[in-house]
């Protein structure tokens, strides 16, 4: 991955000699990244705090999303957050090639899966794996759910990809979900139920009593609400919000 950075960063070096960054930020510009974006670099590029050809290296990976068909707005907060932490352009392209890399993987499992590639679907699929979904459990999820209607789809795989970020076991995940659409009880709440778990937790309450808990309520269609009174709790203690809110 690395190895890959360093060629892209070389690449554009000798690609801003040619053409240079002004040909690129038309290039990007045309393709969708936003003006906000572009003008950002073209700033760091005038007060020199980027070369011509680090700003061109920054860019490419946004051109590539875009020619692949890919949510631009993931990259461009990808490339925003590198700018704030001040991180240098080496890392950010190759932290921005990574994202591309995982994206590639989500299309083409997606694809795979003979369900064709929603852009809602590639998302989260796209940003879970970079916060540390294992690739199998997504593999998993899909080859096991992708028949589903997309909307029960879409939301069993968010509540899938966020729980996984919490820690919370697969296997356990997966029990609730075959409750859940066996009965089409996934409401699209349910996709934040990692909210669930979280103040469950923090009453001491095993991810084991949680799932059952959950698997319950789903096998009567029931909300999220159900699940806390289960549990000894209300929608009241999240935040003092509901749970829909």
């Amino acid at each position: 991955m690395a190895l890959l950075a360093f060629f892209l960063l070389s690449a554009s070096c000798a690609w801003a000699g040619d053409a240079g960054f002004v040909k690129m930020a038309d290039r990007a510009r045309e393709c969708g990244v936003s003006s906000g974006m572009i003008g950002q670099i073209e700033s760091f590029t005038a007060e020199g705090s980027l070369s011509d050809a680090e700003a061109v290296s920054l860019l490419l990976p946004l051109v590539a999303a875009c020619a692949d068909n890919f949510p631009l707005a993931s990259f461009e907060d990808k490339l925003a957050e590198g700018f704030a932490k001040q991180v240098g352009p080496f890392s950010i392209v190759r932290a921005l090639d990574r994202k591309l890399d995982e994206f590639r993987f989500a299309r083409d499992m997606l694809q795979d899966s003979g369900g064709g590639v929603a852009q809602q679907a590639l998302v989260v699929l796209g940003e879970g794996l970079s916060k540390g979904v294992p690739r199998q459990d997504f593999k998993t999820y899909v080859s096991m759910y992708g028949d589903h209607a997309p909307e029960l789809f879409l939301t069993g795989l968010e509540m899938m990809s966020l729980l996984s970020q919490a820690g919370f076991d697969f296997r356990l995940t997966r029990s609730m979900l075959d409750v859940g659409f066996a009965g089409k009880g996934l409401s699209p709440e349910w996709r934040y139920f990692v909210r669930i778990v979280l103040v469950a937790r923090q009453r001491g309450l095993t991810d084991d009593a949680i799932a059952e808990a959950a698997g319950t309520v789903l096998e009567d269609s029931g909300s999220l609400a159900d699940v806390a009174v289960h549990l000894g709790f209300t929608s009241r203690d999240l935040s003092g919000r509901g749970l829909s809110n």
